[in-house]
C-alpha cells in the first residue's frame, strides 16, 4: 500500500491542534471572545451549507438519471442521517453550560474532514501531485481555523481547557483526514456513501454552529451588526480559502 496520501492526511489534519491551543491558552477579554465565537459560527456556517450542497447535488443526480432506487436508498438514509445526527447529538450535549460542547464540536469536525481526505487522494489518483500537495496545504492552514472551534466553548464559559483534553479533541477533529484519504485510496467512493458522510457533517455543523453563534451573540449584546460582521469574516475567509484551493488545485475535487 502507498502510503503517501495516509502523510498528507496527517499532515493537513494536524493543524487543527495548533489553532485549538492558540485560543485556549490566550488571554482574551470578554469581547474579542464574543468576536472568535462569531468568527467561528462563520466558519462553521459555510462548511454546513457546503457539505449539505454535496450532499443534496449526489441525491438529485440520481434522479436526474432516472436511478430511482439509487434515489429512494439514498433520500431515506440521508434523511436518516440528519435527523439521526441531530437527535444523537442533544443526547450526547446534555449539559447547558456548554461542557459537552468541545466534544460535540470535535466529532463534527471530524466527519466533515474525512472529506478533505477524499480531496487529496483524489488528486494522487488523477496523477497531480502537485494538486494534492496544493490540497494538504490549503487544508493544513484551514483546518488550524477549525482548531478555534474546539476552544471556543470552553473560552466563552471561561473554562481552562488542558492539553491532555485539547489534543485528543483535536485528534478526533483532525485525524479523520488520513482516514478519508486512506477510504478513497483503496477506492470505497461510493456515491450514496458520501451522500450519507456529508449529510451527517452538514447536520453536525450546524448543530455546534446554532450553539456557538447564541453564545457570541450574547458576548456581543445581541444579534448586532458587529456580531454579523465578524460572521460574515469567518464565511468570508473560509470562502477565500477553498477559492484559493481551487486555483492551486486546478479545480479538482
Amino acid at each position: 500500500m502507498n502510503y503517501f496520501p495516509i502523510l498528507l492526511g496527517l499532515i493537513a489534519g494536524g493543524t487543527v491542534a495548533i489553532g485549538a491551543i492558540i485560543i485556549s491558552k490566550g488571554k482574551f477579554n470578554k469581547t474579542t471572545i464574543g468576536y472568535l465565537g462569531a468568527f467561528t459560527g462563520g466558519i462553521l456556517s459555510y462548511l454546513a451549507l457546503d457539505t449539505g450542497s454535496e450532499a443534496e447535488e449526489i441525491v438529485t443526480n440520481f434522479l436526474a438519471v432516472k436511478d430511482y432506487p439509487d434515489f429512494t436508498v439514498a433520500l431515506i438514509l440521508t434523511s436518516i442521517g440528519l435527523i439521526g445526527t441531530w437527535l444523537l447529538l442533544s443526547l450526547l450535549e446534555k449539559n447547558p453550560s456548554g461542557e459537552g460542547l468541545p466534544v460535540v464540536v470535535a466529532s463534527a469536525l471530524g466527519f466533515h474532514n474525512i472529506g478533505e481526505g477524499f480531496a487529496i487522494a483524489a488528486a494522487l489518483l488523477s496523477g497531480s501531485v502537485a494538486a494534492a500537495w496544493a490540497f494538504t496545504i490549503g487544508f493544513a492552514v484551514h483546518n488550524a481555523t477549525e482548531g478555534f472551534a474546539i476552544s471556543s466553548p470552553a473560552v466563552m464559559s471561561k473554562r481552562v481547557m488542558g492539553l491532555k483534553v485539547l489534543i485528543p479533541l483535536s485528534l478526533l477533529a483532525g485525524l479523520p483526514t488520513t482516514l478519508g484519504a486512506s477510504i478513497y485510496y483503496l477506492g470505497i467512493s461510493n456515491e450514496i456513501f458520501l451522500a450519507f458522510l456529508n449529510v451527517v457533517a452538514s447536520a453536525s455543523l450546524v448543530f455546534v454552529m446554532i450553539r456557538i453563534n447564541i453564545n457570541a451573540a450574547s458576548l456581543l449584546g445581541g444579534f448586532k451588526a458587529r456580531f454579523w460582521t465578524w460572521l460574515f469574516i469567518g464565511i468570508a475567509t473560509t470562502y477565500g480559502l477553498e477559492v484559493l484551493l481551487d486555483i492551486l488545485g486546478g479545480g479538482t475535487f
